[in-house]
């Protein structure tokens, strides 16, 4: 499994049903990582399988502001000249350890390990710049966790992974619904997943669903630690 983190001053991860307003996901999705490393690889689009992970680094914070959209055309106004005022919310010191196993593992791990990139890579949008980091390059053990037993996660989690979470003292839950899940291309998804985070990043206690004999959009790996991540 590959480990790396990414880590900006500001992130936008844009919400597809705003319009007059531009307001973000608390954190990366999927499809905007995904896009990330299609960056660092000079690719259009991840190809094949492809699992990632995704742990929150700092506390999930936002902000909103007010940005000129200066050339940016609208019913036919002139491109030079339009000036529309948006309201845009932004992630403030957005920070991610993010764990990946795929098609593109090798290629991706030598491209991190020399610092390289084809393309720049954003937290979301062209002003939020990042510069991905190798952390590790680690076994990893795919564990297929028992009904009613306890995991504790390091990871987001999607929600249809959850029988029951098991709350921790001074910890703060949210959720994110209907989250694209896969890039077609064209401006066009496929797919929306449910997730389950930890507000400060804390590790996630819960009871894994019984998905035996059914095919499941997630998995579980141990790496070096009690705790384990879920790919997704």
């Amino acid at each position: 499994m590959l480990v790396f983190d990414i880590k900006a001053k500001l992130g936008h991860f844009r919400r597809p049903d705003t319009t007059g307003t531009h307001a973000t996901y608390p954190f990366i999705t999927r499809t905007v990582l995904q896009g990330l490393m299609a960056s660092i690889l000079g690719l259009e689009c991840l190809t094949g399988e492809n699992w990632a992970g995704i742990e929150l680094l700092h506390p999930v914070q936002t902000c909103s502001q007010e940005m000129s959209m200066l050339g940016k055309g609208w019913l036919g106004e002139a491109a030079s000249t339009f000036n529309r005022p948006t309201s845009i919310e932004l992630v403030v010191n957005p920070g991610y350890r993010i764990y990946y196993t795929g098609n593109h593992i090798e290629k991706l791990h030598d491209m991190l390990r020399e610092g390289h990139s084809h393309y720049h890579t954003y937290m979301g949008s062209a002003y939020c710049l990042t510069f991905p980091r190798l952390v590790q390059y680690a076994q990893a053990k795919e564990i297929n966790p028992e009904s009613g037993r306890e995991l504790t996660c390091k990871t987001v989690i999607p929600s249809h992974a959850i029988e029951n979470l098991v709350p921790i003292d001074g910890s703060q839950y949210g959720r994110v619904g209907g989250m694209h899940y896969e890039y077609v291309g064209d401006r066009r998804f496929r797919g929306t997943i449910n997730v389950i985070y930890e507000t400060n990043g804390r590790p996630i206690v819960f009871e894994p669903r019984n998905s035996i004999n059914q095919q499941k959009p997630y998995r579980f790996y141990n790496i070096d630690t009690p705790e384990v991540v879920c790919l997704w």
